[in-house]
C-alpha cells in the first residue's frame, strides 16, 4: 500500500497537483481553481477540470437546488464563513474539508466531478464520525480499487437499510404478490426455469437489448443458444438447464443474484416464449404488474446490448483509482465520480422507449454504470462512492417531484389523484426515447399506462385519457421535432405519429391555477392588482364549452366529436430550415426553422399572431403549428383554405402555476385534413383567441377522426 502511495504522490507531483493543494489548502475558490487546471492530467478526464465557477454563481445556483443536490456544487469561504455552511452539509471539520471539481464548463445538467478530499493530519486516521457528511467519499478497498468490481457487502448494506428503514414504500407487498397470469423465473443455482408461487422473492433484469442480440422484444426468435423450456402448450420443463453461456449481461444477473443471497430471476427473453404470440401479449400485458412484484430490479446502465455484461461483475468499472497525497498538514485524495443522477438521461439505457416503464415501476433498483454502481429505491439514493451512514437521512430521490427530467425519474405512477401534468411528462420522455419496431409503440408504454389507469381509476384509448380527452388531444410536437404519421394508430393519439410530443406548460399546469380567481392577480405577498383584460370573461359562455365525444372505436381507430368547424386561409411564414430573422435577442426559439412553419390569416386578411407561442413564457410567435414538408403539400393540394375544428374555450390560462402572464377567452383548435370517405385525419393543435375564431361563424358538424 505505501509503495502505491508512493508512486501516485510522484505520478501527481508531475502536474504540480501537491504544490498548488498545498498552497491553498481549499481555501479559497481561486486557488482551487489553479489547482484544478493541472487534476485532469492525473486522473484521466476527458475534459479540462474547472470548478463550477465563482461564489456568486455557486449560491444562486444552490438557491434553486434541493438539500439532495448540494453535495455536487461548490462555494468559496471567501467571506469567511465555510462553504459547506451554506450548503447546508452538517460537519465539524475545518474550513473546506473537500471540494468538487467539475470537468467542463459550468452547467446545472451534470457532468462527471472529481471531488478533493482532504482530511487535516491532527484526525489520525479517521474523521469525526459524529458529524461527518456523507458526501464525503469513502475510500475504496485495495481489491476493489484495483480490478473495478463491486463492493458486495456495501451493496448488501444498502439493502439491508431499505428493508429496516423505509417501510412499505420500497417493499413488495406480500398479500398482492400475486400474479393475475402464470409467470416463469430462472433458479440461478439449477440454471432452470421453475413456476413463480405467490410471494416468491425474485429479482428482475432491465436491459438493452441491441442489435446484436439474437433476438428482440417483438418480431424475431430468439436464437437456440438461448434454451427454451416454455413448451408450444405453455408448459414448462422444469429439468431443462439453460445453455452456456447466455449473453454475459444475463450471465452476470444471474452471477449478482447468487451474490446477494437470493435465488430467483426474471429475464424477458428468457422467461418469455417469443414464439408465443399469445403468451407474450399476456406477459406485455401484465408487465407493469412483474417489475412492480420484483424485490430488486437490476438495470444495465450503459451497455448497448445483452452481451455487454455488467460493470463491477464481468468488466471492471472505470475510474475506481483514487490518487492519494500526504501533505504535513494532513492527507489529499481525488476520487472521480459521475454522479448517480448526473447521466439519467444521457445512457443506452435511457434511449430506449422499452426502459422507461421498467425505471418507473420497480420498487427499488441497483443501476451498473460504467463508472459506478448505486441503488435507487422509492425513498433514498445510494452510491458506491460514499461510505453508508445509518446515522443520516440519505439524499432523497426525485419520486414525485415536480420538476421535469429527461430521464422520468421524478414521475409517479402510484399518485392516487389524476396529475395530468405527471401524464405529460410520461407521454414526453416516452415518445423522445427509440423503439426498433414503430408497431411497439403502445406495447412499451402498455406497463405505465396500466399503473396510471389502476391508481387513479383512469381509462386509456390508444394512450390519451378517457377522462381528460380534451386536454389530451392539444399534443403538439416537441420544439426540437416534428413528427410523421405511423401506420397502424389513430392520427388522433400521439401513438400515430413517430417523433416526439409534449403538452405545453399551460396545459399540464391548469390544476395548479383552476381554481383562482382570473381577475384578480398576486404580484406578491399583500399586493392584489386587477389584471388587463381586452373583454369581459363572460363574452363567449353562451357558446359551447367544449366539443362534445360521441362514440370512440377501438378496432377502426375513429373518434367521433360533435363540434364546430370553420376555415381559415393559411401563410406559409418559412420553410424546414430557413433562418428565423424576426427572433429576439432573448428569445428561446431556435434561430432555423424546424419543420415547415404556418401561420391563419384573420378576417382583415392580416396574419394573426400567436399569443402562447410554443414556450413557456407566452412568448408571441409569426408562426401557429410546424409541419414536415410532405404535409405542407398536402394542405397547399386542399386549396388556399384550411379546416379547423373545436376542441375547447378556455376563459383563462397562464403558462405556468408561477407565471405572472395570463391570456383570456382562448379556443384550442384541431387543424384536419379531409378524406375521401369523408373521415378526417388530425394534423396539427393551435391555440388562438376566441374572437378570431368566433369572426370566423363556426358550423356545427359531427367529424369522424381516424
Amino acid at each position: 500500500m505505501n509503495d502505491a502511495l508512493e508512486a501516485a504522490a510522484a505520478y501527481l507531483k508531475t502536474t504540480q497537483f501537491e504544490l498548488e493543494l498545498a498552497k491553498a489548502q481549499l481555501h479559497n475558490a481561486e486557488a482551487a481553481y489553479q489547482s484544478a487546471k493541472h487534476i485532469h492530467g492525473a486522473l484521466g478526464a476527458s475534459q479540462t477540470a474547472a470548478v463550477l465557477g465563482s461564489e456568486s454563481h455557486s449560491e444562486r445556483l444552490h438557491a434553486l437546488l434541493k438539500p439532495r443536490d448540494t453535495a455536487i456544487y461548490f462555494a468559496s469561504d471567501a467571506d469567511g464563513k465555510p462553504w459547506y455552511i451554506k450548503a447546508g452539509i452538517d460537519t465539524s471539520l475545518s474550513s473546506c474539508p473537500f471540494v468538487w471539481l467539475q470537468t467542463g464548463a459550468p452547467t446545472t445538467t451534470g457532468e462527471p466531478h472529481i471531488c478533493i478530499t482532504f482530511k487535516p493530519a491532527f484526525y489520525g486516521d479517521t474523521i469525526n464520525q459524529t458529524h461527518s457528511s456523507q458526501a464525503i467519499p469513502r475510500r475504496r478497498e485495495a481489491l476493489e480499487a484495483f480490478n473495478g468490481s463491486v463492493n458486495y457487502e456495501l451493496v448488501s448494506l444498502w439493502l439491508q437499510k431499505c428493508s429496516n428503514e423505509h417501510g412499505h414504500e420500497c417493499q413488495v407487498d406480500d398479500n398482492v404478490s400475486g400474479l393475475p397470469v402464470e409467470i416463469y423465473l430462472i433458479d440461478v443455482k439449477k440454471r432452470a426455469l421453475v413456476r413463480h408461487r405467490k410471494g416468491d422473492r425474485f429479482v428482475a433484469l432491465s436491459y438493452v437489448w441491441g442489435k446484436e442480440s439474437r433476438s428482440d422484444r417483438s418480431d424475431t426468435i430468439p436464437g437456440e443458444d438461448i434454451a427454451i423450456a416454455i413448451k408450444e402448450n405453455g408448459e414448462i420443463d422444469e429439468a431443462q438447464e439453460l445453455a452456456t453461456p447466455l449473453p454475459q449481461t444475463m450471465e452476470d444477473a444471474i452471477r449478482f443474484v447468487k451474490h446477494i443471497g437470493e435465488r430467483l430471476l426474471w429475464i424477458d427473453q428468457i422467461c418469455i416464449n417469443q414464439r408465443l404470440d399469445g403468451h407474450k401479449q399476456e406477459q406485455i400485458n401484465i408487465m407493469d404488474q412483474i417489475f412492480a412484484s420484483a424485490f430488486l430490479t437490476l438495470v444495465s446502465l450503459d451497455g448497448p446490448n445483452a452481451d455487454w455484461g455488467l460493470p463491477g461483475v464481468s468488466r471492471p468499472l472505470l475510474q475506481t483509482q483514487q490518487p492519494t497525497v500526504r501533505l504535513d498538514q494532513g492527507q489529499l485524495m481525488a476520487t472521480f465520480i459521475y454522479s448517480n443522477w448526473d447521466n439519467h438521461g444521457k445512457s443506452v439505457w435511457d434511449s430506449r422507449g422499452w426502459t422507461l416503464q421498467e425505471r418507473l415501476l420497480f420498487r427499488k433498483c441497483i443501476i451498473f454504470a460504467k463508472t459506478h454502481v448505486s441503488m435507487t429505491c422509492r425513498t433514498e439514493f445510494f452510491h458506491d462512492c460514499l461510505a453508508l451512514d445509518s446515522t443520516s437521512k440519505g439524499v432523497e430521490t426525485w419520486l414525485g417531484d415536480d420538476f421535469f427530467r429527461e430521464d422520468g425519474s421524478g414521475i409517479n405512477l402510484d399518485d392516487t389523484d389524476w396529475d395530468f401534468k405527471n401524464y405529460d411528462a410520461l407521454i414526453s420522455v416516452f415518445t423522445g426515447r427509440e423503439l426498433t419496431y414503430p408497431s411497439d409503440i403502445l406495447r412499451a408504454c402498455q406497463g405505465s399506462l396500466n399503473r396510471l389507469s389502476h391508481k387513479a381509476s383512469v381509462e386509456f384509448l390508444f394512450g390519451l385519457p378517457m377522462n381528460d380527452l380534451h386536454r389530451a388531444l392539444v399534443w403538439v410536437p416537441h420544439n426540437a421535432h416534428v413528427l410523421a404519421r405511423r401506420s397502424g394508430f389513430p392520427s388522433w393519439s400521439w401513438t400515430g405519429w413517430k417523433g416526439r410530443i409534449e403538452y405545453l406548460y399551460w396545459v399540464g399546469d391548469m390544476a395548479a391555477y383552476v381554481d383562482e380567481d382570473p381577475r384578480l392577480q398576486k404580484n406578491a405577498p399583500g399586493s392584489i392588482l386587477k389584471r388587463k383584460r381586452t373583454e369581459p370573461l363572460e363574452t363567449y359562455l353562451n357558446y359551447a364549452q367544449r366539443a362534445q365525444l360521441l362514440t370512440c372505436g377501438v378496432t377502426n381507430r375513429s373518434l367521433m366529436i360533435e363540434t364546430t368547424s370553420t376555415k381559415f386561409k393559411l401563410r406559409l411564414v418559412r420553410r424546414d430550415g430557413e433562418v428565423h430573422r424576426n427572433l429576439k435577442s432573448n428569445s428561446q426559439q431556435s434561430k432555423t426553422a424546424i419543420g415547415d412553419q404556418w401561420t391563419l390569416i384573420g378576417q382583415d386578411n392580416a396574419p394573426l399572431r400567436d399569443e402562447a407561442g410554443e414556450y413557456p413564457s407566452f412568448e408571441l410567435t409569426d408562426s401557429f403549428f410546424r409541419l414536415k414538408p410532405e404535409y405542407s403539400e398536402m394542405l397547399v393540394a386542399q386549396g388556399t383554405e384550411a379546416d379547423f375544428i373545436f376542441v375547447e374555450h378556455w376563459p383563462c390560462i397562464r403558462d405556468s402555476a408561477g407565471s405572472a402572464k395570463w391570456l383570456y377567452n382562448m379556443v384550442s383548435a384541431l387543424l384536419i385534413i379531409r378524406n375521401i370517405d369523408g373521415t378526417a385525419w388530425r394534423l396539427a393543435s393551435a391555440l388562438l383567441k376566441a374572437e378570431d375564431w368566433y369572426a370566423k361563424n363556426p358550423q356545427s358538424e359531427n367529424i369522424c377522426l381516424v
